[in-house]
């Protein structure tokens, strides 16, 4: 008996929902596994010297002493690089990314190609996890296993792919070792020290992990089942019965001829009754009983034409068309007028139905299945109306087109359907403007009239409007990208600058004290972290040391002299006033800010003299009010966007940093009752401190992470699922449809 799982009615998640919890659960693991070896680093060098003490060969003995020596001086670096290597090693396995690695499958056939030394580190690892896995909740173990599989829409996931795998913690804990003197006998010995600290404590990480996914509703109940070989459809095809059995069994023809009980539905398709059950019927009947039956017989129908593969149907979709439907349809197609305005259910009222009727039955299933495709598109609230009444005005030549190749409704590649997918996908661009007298609009409209002007039996027309429209769309966004461009480099610009003051006041908050005089503090401040700034900026390094130095040299000055130090004060302070004068040129500070500083200074260099000189401690710069509860900090107030934050919103947090360029978010500026302003995610600064947001009708708008995160709390701003391609979505609906009748 095979033993799986069956999950309890959950949908697969969004793209971004996923990767946001992901990222959660990722920080969450880590923080814990950190903790957990940290303890067991601390802890195990007296676990070796206990095993060393009792050990009875000397060799043996040798190695633990060498791994408790090597653990005392390395322990830190071990640390170190074990998160790093495990946040590493979590990435590659939710990106499904293989990590680097000179090992070889271990074989028959490569066996004497892997390293005996490579092969024994395997072999360690793999038992410290095995180990490890069997001290785990088994209930925790299935819970990471089918909620780690839902999030990476990997129905079995195994320990391989398993990002928090106990595998994957010990092959964090090798590579952390790997730098350790020594040979690998002395690190088994390590690392078989540390596992029992890392089993015990995994329990409780799987066990956190869980409870944060169950919170967050990925698959909150998993009920067991087991599969009995009743259960499994004949030769692995879909299970059920009727025509889809059928057709799993064996490859078919229309010419192909069998009796009618074998067609009789499991659960009813119905076909003629008049029809006995013992005799003989070919497909193409079967076909016409399909297209002659109620919407869901056609529905069904659409299962097969999307994965003929799977049903045994690659022949039968190699059936040409019928040559008086083609001509039919060219006619149709010739007479159409090219600005004319069509209703999406009149296109094909022209088409001789004498002809259809006399049709193959596949011809009017292909036909009629083109007809729901296009339906479900002229229904899609996200295609804008405008683009709508362009494709369908293609209906016509996509019937045509899905009649010469049939693979319409299977191939994403089928130059019809990239045409129609590209054209809906540009529509839903937020940057593009899809008014009734935009520039894409009028584009798009003469790339349908040549399409439908030119097309015969050639499907390579559509490739040449697929690259005509690619370049309309360069086209029309081109304005915009400039835009962008040009407000990105100002903004990365202020990103750099803001980091810059931020490390600024960090490297004063060396210099300053307590006793620091107020005025000397306001302008290192307020202006010495512009000067900073703008070498860090500039990436001169030399002149960020020398703004530090002037910096230090002017605390010094203000400082409590001693008699002795008069004279120093006397050389510094030309060099000082130079330095302090370029700085202040650099900022383009006041004129009269200057002459107020200077002033200022100046006395407190007078006074101070003064009192080295009469040998005597020279009274303080009156404290401003704040000066008693100073304690040396950067008078830098909290920022808003920290202050947003509240409990709970990590999780938003995580999803707001999971973006990705060209990500779609609604903005409720005008309250819910109101249309959202749709919006593109065109840029993420370089150090992911400000998202723009753009939209030919909305304008620009830019946020920080906490902003956004403020804004989809209070449902001022929603995600817009990642979706798929047009005419992915109109088959998976008819598909679905028919799957739920």
């Amino acid at each position: 008996m095979d033993s799986s799982f069956a999950q309890h009615a959950e949908r697969p998640r969004a793209p971004a929902a996923a990767k946001a919890l992901l990222s959660q659960c990722k920080a969450m693991a880590c923080s814990k596994l950190s903790a957990i070896v940290a303890e067991a680093l601390e802890k195990v060098e007296n676990d070796l010297f206990t095993m060393a003490a009792e050990c009875a060969s000397p060799a043996e003995q040798q190695i633990l002493l060498e791994a408790m020596a090597q653990l005392r001086e390395h322990r830190a670096e071990i640390q170190k690089t074990f998160d790093r290597c495990f946040a590493e090693l979590y990435e590659q396995r939710v990106n499904g990314t293989p990590a680097s690695s000179t090992s070889q499958e271990l074989s028959l056939e490569n066996l004497q190609l892997v390293d005996e030394n490579e092969m024994e580190e395997s072999l360690t690892i793999s038992e410290l996890a095995r180990k490890t896995k069997n001290r785990i909740d088994p209930d925790q173990l299935l819970g990471i296993q089918v909620r780690f599989g839902h999030l990476l829409a990997r129905e079995n996931l195994d320990d391989e792919g398993n990002p928090l795998a106990p595998e994957a913690v010990f092959k964090a804990l090798k590579q952390a070792c790997a730098r350790i003197p020594g040979s690998f006998a002395v690190k088994r010995s390590l690392l078989t020290a540390v596992q029992p600290y890392i089993a015990s404590g995994m329990d409780t990480v799987y066990a956190d992990v869980n409870r944060n996914l169950i919170s967050h509703h990925v698959v909150p109940r998993i009920k067991h089942r087991v599969q009995r070989a009743a259960d499994k459809p004949v030769g692995g095809a879909p299970a059920g019965g009727g025509l889809s059995q059928m057709l799993a069994n064996q490859p078919l023809h229309t010419s192909q001829v069998m009796p009618l009980s074998q067609l009789a539905p499991a659960g009813g398709m119905p076909l003629n009754p008049a029809m006995a059950m013992t005799a003989p019927l070919d497909l193409s009947a079967l076909l016409a009983a399909v297209m002659n039956g109620p919407g869901a017989a056609r529905q069904h129908a659409a299962m097969m034409f999307a994965d003929p593969a799977a049903y045994k149907l690659d022949k039968v979709m190699e059936t040409p068309a019928s040559p008086e439907l083609l001509a039919s349809l060219s006619s149709l197609q010739a007479n159409m007028s090219m600005t004319g305005n069509f209703a999406p259910g009149n296109l094909l009222a022209g088409l001789d139905q004498q002809v259809k009727s006399r049709s193959h039955p596949l011809d009017q299933l292909t036909i009629e299945l083109v007809t729901m495709v296009f339906d479900y598109i002229l229904n899609d609230s996200d295609v804008p109306d405008t683009v709508k009444a362009e494709i369908a005005r293609l209906q016509i030549v996509a019937v045509k087109a899905a009649l010469l190749d049939r693979t319409f409704f299977a191939r994403r590649q089928h130059p019809m359907r990239r045409l129609l997918d590209r054209i809906a996908e540009a529509g839903q661009d937020p940057d593009i403007d899809t008014g009734a007298d935009s520039e894409f609009i009028h584009g798009l409209r003469a790339i349908a009239n040549q399409a439908i002007n030119a097309f015969d039996d050639d499907l390579a027309i559509f490739e040449t409007a697929l690259e005509q429209l690619e370049q309309l769309v360069n086209q029309v966004t081109q304005a915009q990208r400039s835009k962008v461009e040009t407000a990105t480099l100002k903004l990365a610009r202020e990103e750099l600058t803001q980091m810059a003051e931020a490390e600024a006041r960090a490297a004063l908050h060396r210099y300053v004290s307590r006793r620091t005089p107020a005025f000397v503090r306001d302008f290192l401040y307020t202006w010495w972290t512009q000067v900073l700034a703008h070498a860090r900026v500039a990436e001169n390094e030399a002149q960020w040391q020398e703004a530090l130095e002037i910096a230090e040299a002017l605390t010094w000055s203000v400082s409590p002299l001693r008699s002795t130090d008069v004279q120093r004060l006397a050389a510094l302070l030309p060099q000082l006033m130079r330095g302090l004068m370029y700085g202040m040129n650099v900022v383009a500070m006041p004129p009269e800010a200057r002459e107020a500083f200077f002033n200022r200074l100046m006395e407190t260099h007078t006074a101070a003299v003064h009192a080295a000189k009469a040998a005597r401690t020279p009274e303080p710069e009156p404290a401003d009010d704040a000066e008693g509860e100073w304690a040396g900090q950067p008078e830098t107030p909290a920022t808003p966007e920290a202050a947003a934050l509240l409990d709970g919103d990590d999780l938003l947090l995580h999803t707001v940093r999971s973006l990705e360029r060209g990500a779609l978010v609604d903005f409720y500026d005008d309250g819910e009752d109101a249309p959202p302003k749709r919006c593109k995610l065109s840029w993420i600064s370089p150090k992911q401190t400000v998202l723009l947001f753009t939209s030919s009708a909305h304008g620009a708008r830019k946020y920080t992470a906490e902003e956004l995160v403020a804004w989809l709390r209070d449902g001022k701003a929603r995600l817009v699922e990642d979706m798929q391609a047009l005419i992915d979505r109109a088959v998976g609906a008819i598909v679905a449809e028919s799957e739920a009748s």
